[in-house]
Parts: C-alpha cells; structure tokens; sequence
C-alpha cells in the first residue's frame, strides 16, 4: 500500500470523518449516518476453499479492506467500507466486487459456525433447531439473513479517472447475441473522484479542507489563494499531516510543530502562516541561486571580490564560498 492509500486509510478511521465521507457521498452532506452508530471493523480476509473430504485446505489471496465500519441502525446492522486508489485501477468493478463477496462469505461462516456450535447442545432440549435436511446440508437456516455492504472507492489520484464505473465497462459481450445478455448481472462501481469534484461543502469536517487542497496541489496560485480562507489557520493535527502527505509536501510535514496554537484544550495548526513562509523561502533560495549565478560569471572573467559584492549585492564570505564550490568543480 502506497503512502497515499495508507494516509487515506488512517485519515478516514476516525469515526466522524469517515460519517462525514458517507453523508457527503450520499446524501448531500445530509446526517444521516452518525459517528456514535458505527463500529470499527476494519479486518483482511484471506480467501480460502472449504475442506474437503480427504483433500488438504488450499490457501488463498489475502483480501486488505481499506476502512470498514459496521453501522448499527436500530436493531439493522449494516456494512460500510471505502477503498482508497491513488491510482486508476482498470479491474476496480470487480476488485471492489471481490471485497463485497469475501465479507458476505465472512458472514456466511460465521452463521455455520454458529449453527455447529448450536448442534454441540442437542441433547438439550431447549437449545435443540427444528432443521430441515436442506438447512443441515447447507448449514444455513432459511430465515438467516446476512448483513448488506456498501462500498465506496475513493480516488484520489491527479489524473482523469478513465476506468470503468461498471461491470459490463469491462465486458466483450457478443453484438450478434442479445439472448444471455438478459442472463448477465451489473454491478456498479460507487466512485468518487475528488478531481472531479468542486467546492466539497457538503463535507462538514477536515475532509473538506483535505480535498480542497488536493485539488490546488499542482497550481501555486490556487494554493496561495485557498490558504487564505482562515479555516487553514485552524487546522487539526491529522488534518494538517494528511494535507501535507496528499499534497506532497515534506517540508510542511517537518515544520508542523513550529505552527502549533493552543485554543482552549485543543491544539491547531496554522497552514496559512506555513504556507506563507515557505513560499518565501523558495523566494529567497530563487534568489540566492540567481545571485549566485551572477557571482560566478564575475569570478570566471577576473572580477575582483569588491566589485562583485558592489554589483552583486553580496558579501565577500557570499563570494569566497562561491569561489570554493568552482575549486570543487
């Protein structure tokens, strides 16, 4: 897992934020789903083939869910999860497919599980199940009902997703032969692209700062003007890292303490004043390499050290330094 997906993955683990994602997605920032309702239950599967009889346990591919929270409403329980992709990923229908039936499989042997550990008490009468031959077969009940899940895949990438956004996307079906078309079942890719997004105010938390700033990562100019909304000058701890690593800014990673207030018991971090410094740094480092560019062109046509600081603008401990790096050269 690449440093993107793994700063998504940490950043939407928070119970709010990870509300917050829902609501944005899929209702228009509506609260519908609420942190206090969601359970963290984020786990890999490893998919593997039931023993058979005489034949050994063949072992599968480890399946990593990126965030998965179990979303208890009244006495329904749900499954949400999002799939971080920093990249485009051409099989992403039936990759997110394949995590939606290694969960309802999950599901599955839990309840034979269950129903094993049912069969374990049959001498006792009270904990005895009526089962048909069907429902012993199968180690199903026929009114065992799995839990749904639903799957959103987060990009995050620069690019315009091209992929596909469906199952039959991926598809070479036969022109000729509309007969099994009828036969084939969809299946929809729930994708949110943040590149293709503006403006975010249906997200209440730090997601709206984050995905904001993605969007300006590669514009200085956009940058400068959205780090002008104070909002950036409040910023929380995982908010401000996650920004820094999304948009590929080490040096804001490194500097982060160095802006830290206190408001109340909270601590923020202001990413405005960041902002502002570094890009006068660069400011000044692109003049100092502009300067010292001059200072060499002099030193190479025999200037003396004091008509190259009173040209230059420079000190003469500028100018021997410049010196000594030529001698290495």
């Amino acid at each position: 897992m690449g440093k993107y997906d793994t700063c998504m993955r940490e950043f939407l683990q928070n119970k709010e934020r990870f509300a917050d994602f829902f609501n944005g997605c899929c209702f228009q920032g509506e609260q519908v789903i609420r942190a206090e309702e969601l359970e963290e239950a984020s786990e890999n599967y490893v998919a593997v083939e039931e023993k058979q009889p005489g034949k050994p346990l063949q072992k599968g591919t480890e399946i990593i869910r990126d965030v998965k929270m179990r979303y208890r409403s009244g006495m329904i329980l749900q499954v949400l999860a999002v799939e971080n992709q920093s990249y485009i990923d051409y099989g992403m229908p039936v990759r997110c497919m394949g995590y939606d039936a290694a969960e309802y499989s999950r599901q599955l042997k839990e309840r034979k599980q269950e129903r094993r550990l049912l069969g374990r008490h049959k001498e006792e009468p009270e904990k005895e199940l009526k089962t048909t031959i069907d429902e012993r077969l199968s180690g199903i009940l026929r009114s065992d009902r799995l839990h749904p899940v639903y799957t959103i895949c987060l990009y995050s990438g620069e690019e315009p997703w091209d992929g596909p956004r469906k199952l039959s996307d991926m598809m070479e079906f036969d022109p000729e032969d509309e007969n099994l078309r009828v036969l084939f079942e969809e299946y929809h890719l729930h994708l949110f692209c943040i590149n293709e997004q503006n403006g975010f105010e249906e997200f209440p938390s730090g997601l709206r700062h984050l995905f904001r700033a993605m969007n300006c990562r590669k514009d200085k100019e956009k940058m400068s003007e959205l780090m002008k909304n104070e909002a950036y000058a409040h910023l929380s701890k995982e908010t401000w890292e996650a920004i820094a690593v999304m948009t590929d800014n080490a040096a804001m990673l490194q500097k982060k303490d160095k802006y830290k207030t206190e408001n109340g018991e909270e601590e923020e971090y202001n990413m405005c004043q960041a902002l502002e410094e570094l890009m006068e740094d660069n400011r000044n480092e692109g003049r100092r390499e502009g300067r010292k560019t001059v200072v060499k062109n002099m030193l190479d046509r025999g200037y003396e050290i004091e008509d190259i600081c009173a040209i230059a603008g420079c000190e003469a401990s500028f100018v021997e330094d410049v010196r000594k790096e030529l001698l290495l050269l």
